[in-house]
């Protein structure tokens, strides 16, 4: 649990992991030749493991967002590994997302053990734009008639593939399309009234070809535009996914001292001179919603994936000023109480009281502490 949850900080990401143990025996293997959808890391705990590992089959396997179906051994035989290895106990191997790999175990008389750490599964900037996309096309509707008008009258009789006109001399062309446009050019003195009637009927399709693209541009764009305004708002909806789905912290005994963990010894009141910051960096995530400043934090999540929902904190918005001088005061530094930006300083002290109060901030009352303020 440390290990995942020191990682996620690390790595700002979720991180999971499996174990795979492999009796020995060179034919002993784990898994077919494959690729992943993460970026993987081994951890050889016990027994030895031989490892071959081939770069991506090309460019559209590269950097993957699901992983690959199992390759045959016809498949994978003319093509070299970039490395080939033996594993042994506290090696570590790492393979980026869309590396093809096999693993055995190699010595008869040694089984294996390794650890599988992963990381950036479901979190590239495709991900992102999945959720920014359809809402910024959601909103970008709700703003204009533009995006809501019927599409033009009868637009498929010249729209789609069966209608895009092919440049007959463009060195692209087949080459019976282009040895068609030279037959054509040899026998441009018979053109009669029907091949003229046919250019012409081309050039009136080409112009309406041209003015649903540059309309369909506009629209698009029109789209594109709402979802730049929306790049901070992405960034809070996938926090929250990230802490739904990560680990919950890993509270050092030190930290637990200075956090509501230690109640009983260090009192659990704040005052106005109580020093204090957020627990562990990165395990809360402040967010406006419905004009409300919405506090979601993982102290409370479970070691197993979604096993509990999130359950945010909510506060006026009068209050986010503070909260965000709470969420970015880290380790070493200390805020005091009586210097978070409010108006009130019962507020400062309450809004202080209810984080450390969740388990997400620490506190440190280094001076006796100044009671002629009182709070409920």
């Amino acid at each position: 649990h440390a290990l995942l949850s020191n990682l996620e900080y690390e790595f700002g990401c979720m991180v999971g992991s499996n174990a795979y143990l492999t009796p020995g025996g060179a034919i002993n293997q784990g898994f077919a030749p494959h690729y992943d959808d993460i970026e993987a890391f081994i951890l050889q705990l016990e027994g030895y493991k031989r490892w071959l590992v081939y770069p991506p089959m090309n460019k559209n396997e590269t950097l993957p967002r699901e992983s690959s179906r199992d390759f045959t051994e016809e498949e994978m035989k003319d093509i070299e590994p970039v490395i080939d290895i033996e594993l042994g106990p506290g090696d570590i191997l790492y393979m980026p997302r869309g590396w093809v790999h096999q693993a055995n175990t190699c010595r008869a008389k040694h089984h294996s053990l390794h650890l599988t750490i992963s990381a950036w599964q479901h979190w590239s900037w495709a991900d992102y734009l999945e959720i920014i996309m359809p809402e910024a096309l959601e909103a970008a509707t709700a703003k204009t008639t533009s995006l809501r008008s019927g599409l033009p009258r009868n637009f498929l009789s010249y729209m789609g593939t069966m209608h895009e006109q092919i440049d007959l001399n463009s060195k692209d062309a087949p080459e019976g399309l282009r040895q068609l446009a030279q037959n054509t050019d040899d026998d441009a003195n018979d053109e009669d009234g029907d091949n003229r009637r046919e250019a012409l009927e081309k050039r009136r399709v080409l112009k309406l070809q041209e003015a649903f693209k540059a309309d369909a541009k506009k629209k698009i764009m029109r789209v594109c535009k709402e979802a730049l305004s929306m790049v901070t708002a992405g960034c809070d909806q996938i926090a929250k996914q990230y802490l739904s789905d990560r680990q919950p912290p890993a509270f050092t005994p030190q930290d637990c001292e200075l956090t509501s963990e230690n109640r009983a010894e260090n009192g659990g009141k704040i005052w106005p001179n109580t020093m204090v910051r957020l627990a562990k960096p990165g395990i809360a995530h402040l967010v406006i919603e419905d004009d409300k400043a919405v506090l979601y934090h993982s102290a409370d999540n479970s070691r197993v994936y979604r096993e509990q929902p999130l359950s945010p904190l909510e506060f006026e918005i009068d209050d986010a000023p503070a909260l965000e001088s709470l969420l970015t005061t880290v380790e070493p530094h200390w805020i005091c109480v009586q210097d978070l930006i409010h108006g009130d300083i019962e507020d400062k002290m309450e809004i202080a009281q209810s984080l450390y109060d969740e388990g997400i901030l620490a506190m440190f009352q280094g001076e006796k502490p100044d009671m002629t303020v009182q709070t409920g």
